[in-house]
């Protein structure tokens, strides 16, 4: 019999057996577990590896903080990258007879309401013991963002665990170090495999984390083909995220925990089947069409797949589908224009991964002032979100209302990547402007992007990551102009349109980018037009 699996969103839930005092799942009868310990001297980092035996029963599973988003955009990808194998790892933990334990620690009590936390609730939590103390440097620590030179600003949006984390049945979402250590007591759980994001901050530091249980006495092991590092990318120095993560993973191996290859380990047991394919190649830096890696200078892009050694990346960057026809990966290489990467793997003539991709949007040169504001001119129309009324009065949703003249949509300053403007219209998508344009008006500059006043408060907890616009700029009805998707943070889109003799009139668009328009607050800054020179 298989575990009921369900998704990784919040849709209620309730477990099938109603109480924490249920048995797991069916577990196959099988021998001990064999696990293959790697440690490092602390000194000399030299490997030291060991050989245990354990019964499955003895063993949980503690999956840190796999969220649905992360201030990062590499990052978040690189998370989505973990899922498929952990999956595959998880099924085959529930069916030999392991405790599964997930633990999205900051978006916990949204899953209240589902079998994963209201059973949990019911536990007399216990006090933790203090079994040992640990004393370990600080582990390296990249600053939250691998996406090299263009950095992410730092935000709090996720709401969830990653949508495609399969979730058993019998699985738990403990939140608190006092209720794991109870769980763990009452299933003879002794020893602990830790797995999720971020390698040294989320797994080390949060409170169901690897040190805390290790100081009460458990055995805790660090899975390392299921963690990524709270990262750093440098390729100028030849640092990229992979060998970042496994630097990290050597620091927990000298002073903290033994290391497995899970993935490997199942291998050896027996449960793991060689056609399985659950790794993406791995990119750095890593936009998406939802979510652009937006540069002004050329880039340079890393590819990875390191859980196949022998593996060949082919990649394409016209966005077609790559072959073992497509150019092979040697090393980075430079990007330079907007471009669609698509890549995949192969190990003697056979794919080995899931297919990736990627999307870099290159920013046009800065456009001047203009002579003339748009916030100091009357539009020829102006509709947003809401109920339009022919011929009437137009009806604004609640959390909308007409373009504001130097504010955002909420009366607050116009704020884009960090920086407050004084010039332009603040909107909320879906939203259209348009001007009557007069015979000396030679160009439309602006600046589009998502208002960042979302993170004033909690750092946009649970929010920051639902706003995604997309601007647009039709001249007679045409569109002539676009930005890709925008989201919160992002350098702004820069727009220098020219008007040819003759043009009527522009139309402004702001538009929900296709996902509901939920946050999405937009500014058109420094929008006007650019005069023509009188004759002399």
């Amino acid at each position: 019999m298989q575990s009921i699996m369900w998704r990784g969103g919040r849709a209620a839930w309730a477990c099938a057996a109603g109480a924490v005092a249920c048995s797991g799942v069916l577990a196959r009868a099988h021998p001990d577990l064999a696990l293959e310990l790697q440690r490092r001297d602390p000194q000399t980092g030299a490997l030291r590896l060991t050989q245990e035996r354990v019964d499955p029963a003895t063993v949980g599973v503690v999956v840190i903080d796999m969220w649905n988003f992360h201030w990062c955009k590499t990052s978040t990808q690189r998370v989505a990258a973990l899922v498929p194998r952990m999956n595959r790892v998880l099924a085959e933990a529930r069916a030999l007879g392991m405790r599964v334990f997930l633990c999205p620690t900051d978006v916990a009590d949204n899953y209240v309401g589902t079998g994963l936390v209201e059973p949990v609730m019911m536990v007399t939590p216990l006090p933790l013991p203090q079994a040992r103390t640990i004393a370990c440097p600080p582990a390296p620590d990249g600053g939250g963002c691998t996406c090299g030179k263009e950095r992410c600003l730092v935000n709090y949006g996720w709401d969830a665990m990653n949508p495609e984390l399969v979730i058993g049945e019998h699985d738990l979402m403990p939140n608190d170090p006092e209720r794991l250590y109870a769980l763990c007591r009452a299933r003879g759980i002794t020893r602990l495999i830790y797995m999720g994001v971020h390698t040294q901050v989320c797994l080390l530091g949060k409170s169901v984390g690897l040190r805390r249980m290790l100081e009460a006495g458990f055995e805790c092991i660090l899975a390392r083909d299921l963690t990524d590092a709270h990262g750093r990318y440098d390729p100028e120095h030849g640092v990229t995220p992979d060998g970042f993560t496994a630097t990290v993973v050597a620091h927990f191996e000298k002073y903290l925990a033994p290391s497995i290859n899970f993935a490997e380990t199942l291998r050896r047991n027996g449960d793991w089947d060689d056609h399985w394919i659950v790794d993406p190649v791995r990119i750095a830096p890593w936009g998406t069409l939802r979510r652009p890696h937006l540069f002004e200078d050329p880039i340079t892009v890393t590819l990875t797949i390191p859980w196949h050694p022998a593996a060949t990346i082919h990649y394409t960057l016209d966005g077609s589908a790559p072959s073992l026809a497509s150019a092979a990966y040697t090393k980075p290489f430079v990007v330079a224009a907007t471009t669609r990467l698509r890549a995949i793997a192969y190990e003697r003539g056979r794919v080995v991964s899931l297919p990736s991709a990627a999307f870099y949007a290159k920013l046009g040169p800065r456009p001047p002032l203009p002579d003339l504001y748009l916030s100091d001119l009357q539009p020829w129309r102006a509709v947003g979100p809401g109920h339009a009324i022919a011929f009437g009065e137009d009806r604004y949703s609640p959390d909308a209302q007409p373009a504001q003249r130097d504010h955002n949509n909420r009366g607050q300053s116009l704020r884009l990547r960090g920086q407050d403007y004084t010039k332009g219209l603040g909107v909320h998508a879906p939203n259209q402007l348009i001007y009557d344009l007069k015979p000396q008006y030679r160009r439309f500059v602006a600046l589009a992007g998502v208002d960042e006043h979302l993170v004033d408060i909690s750092n946009g907890s649970n929010l920051a990551r639902y706003p995604s616009v997309v601007f647009k700029v039709f001249l007679d009805g045409r569109e002539v102009s676009a930005s890709p998707v925008m989201r919160l943070a992002a350098d702004p889109w820069r727009f220098d349109v020219p008007l040819p003799p003759g043009s009527r009139r522009l139309s402004l668009v702001a538009t929900d980018a296709g996902d509901g328009n939920r946050e999405d607050l937009a500014n058109w800054v420094n929008a006007g037009f650019v005069l023509q020179e009188p004759p002399k």
